[in-house]
């Protein structure tokens, strides 16, 4: 995979930091509310945005170690 922003959370405030950071690269914005990722996605994409969604729960390693195997 080419450069990879992850950005965990797709509230305003992860959005704001992904358009900042993320021009010309990946967006993988992981959330813990599926349908929440897929919303920002919709939006980033329009804003002609490079981006995938998946789930984490950070609480949990596993779902973490996940998400980073994902990126890679």
């Amino acid at each position: 995979m080419k450069n990879v922003i992850v950005v965990i959370g797709s509230g305003s405030i992860a959005q704001a930091i992904a358009r900042r950071v993320s021009v010309g690269k990946h967006i993988l914005l992981a959330d813990i509310k599926t349908e929440n990722a897929q919303q920002a996605e919709d939006t980033l994409s329009r804003a002609g945005f490079d981006v995938s969604t998946t789930t984490v729960d950070v609480r949990s390693r596993q779902s973490v170690q996940k998400l980073v195997k994902k990126s890679v």
